[in-house]
């Protein structure tokens, strides 16, 4: 975002882009920590156990995060292969769970169901539904930015990081409407099976609550545990991102105590000062749920909101400010990179609109969504420490190819626009 931008306005830029980006994140691992738990229940449910407790979820949570970040503490070299088997399991476990329900399924709904037939359980207009019904396919459409924060640690980084953001979209938008797909082809009748959800409790979601369903014992066990080993290395790899969207951040003196964050233990090439401050940082959002669970479900919402405003901003400036100046890499979308950054940027600010909607009606204080509320404090907190602070060290992001010199916006790298800068010595570490 800040080479995109003028020169005058990049550091606010991408200070903000970064604060956003930053909380997507740090949400996205809380909700796939928080994740794991509420699978790991529905096991214990289905194998015929007593539900957990919430202090017991809440436990798994914490211990799961701990895991992820032990492992993200290994050798760069190590990560790079469990990363590798991490994503083949996450694929190859989606298509056994697609294969199984479109096979196994003891009824199957038929296509005029799935797309022409409509379910309204919110007490809100149809054509209200028709809005809010994206919100949940829209955390299928997230993590782009993975491979941009591993650029560092990535060989030929010029040609493999957007091959693989351009991968990563496709990829997500086949494997998640497929399997949406599946769930929705396995539901003969949508209003008993909600209904009937509801008035068992709730406990299990209702991927889980499809599996049972579907198909014959001992199956829904086995699909959920597969569920469960698919969120294990989604988490792990989540993580991975957020550790480095963190450094880089504490890299270029954004957060706070970025001097302590920033460090680098050389054996591993790890930033683990940053994977401990993520643990802490993390852990404490998880045993918010004990306490105000209705403040931990509207904070578990924000994670995709806070994504997609962070990569709106830089795709909306690519198509208006950028747009004459952009500088292509090695690989591009060349002549379609442009009319698809509009598309997209239109869609991004849409659908992150759309997110602010409560979702039932009347409106409580119970099902309110307090997303607001969270990117709201995400922005207060930026703006203080902007106004306080960082106006007047933060340049930029830093070069670390060549120097610490803050990046400069595309259409003023020329050497004039150097003139007046301070040395890469006087920029706060």
């Amino acid at each position: 975002a800040g080479e995109l931008m003028t020169a005058r306005y990049a550091p606010l830029t991408c200070f903000i882009c970064g604060w956003f980006n930053f909380i997507g994140n740090v949400t996205s691992d809380v909700t796939l920590s928080s994740g794991f738990a509420t699978i790991l229940n529905a096991a214990m449910i289905i194998s015929g156990n007593s539900s957990l407790s919430t202090g017991v979820q809440t436990g798994i949570s914490i211990a799961i995060s701990f895991i992820w970040v032990t492992t993200n503490a290994l050798r760069i070299d190590r990560q790079g292969w469990i990363h590798t088997l991490a994503t083949v399991i996450q694929i190859g476990g989606v298509a056994i769970i697609v294969i199984v329900l479109f096979a196994m399924a003891r009824q199957q709904a038929t296509a005029e169901d799935v797309f022409t037939s409509t379910y309204n359980g919110t007490g809100f207009p149809f054509i209200y539904v028709c809005f809010i019904g994206v919100v949940p396919a829209l955390f299928s459409f997230s993590g782009y930015d993975a491979g941009a924060h591993l650029a560092e640690e990535t060989r030929d980084a010029g040609r493999a990081t957007p091959k693989g953001i351009v991968g990563t979209c496709i990829c997500s938008a086949v494997v998640g409407a497929t399997y949406l797909l599946a769930l929705l082809f396995s539901i003969p009748n949508v209003r008993s099976f909600v209904e009937s959800n509801q008035h068992s409790g709730g406990e299990l979601s209702l991927a889980i609550a499809t599996y049972q369903l579907a198909v014959p014992s001992p199956g829904p066990l086995l699909l959920t545990i597969l569920l469960l080993v698919n969120l294990y290395f989604a988490g792990m790899s989540s993580l991975t991102a957020t550790s480095r969207i963190s450094f880089a951040m504490a890299r270029d003196g954004v957060l706070p105590f970025s001097a302590i964050l920033r460090w680098i233990f050389q054996p591993t090439k790890t930033p683990i000062a940053t994977l401990i401050f993520l643990f802490i940082f993390e852990s404490s959002f998880l045993l918010l749920q004990l306490v105000a669970p209705t403040a931990f479900s509207a904070f578990l919402a924000s994670s995709t909101l806070g994504l997609q405003i962070s990569y709106g901003i830089p795709v909306l400036l690519r198509c208006t400010v950028a747009r004459n100046c952009f500088g292509l890499g090695e690989f591009s979308l060349g002549r379609f990179g442009q009319p698809i950054a509009v598309i997209s940027s239109a869609w991004l600010f849409l659908t992150s609109f759309i997110m602010f909607f409560p979702f039932q009606y009347p409106v409580t204080s119970e099902n309110m969504n307090y997303a607001v509320v969270i990117i709201g404090g995400t922005l207060l907190v930026a703006a203080v420490y902007w106004i306080v602070s960082a106006r007047h060290w933060f340049l930029g992001p830093k070069r670390t190819n060549i120097d610490s010199t803050p990046l400069l916006p595309v259409q003023d790298l020329n050497k004039e626009s150097y003139q007046g800068l301070p040395s890469s010595d006087s920029v706060r570490p």
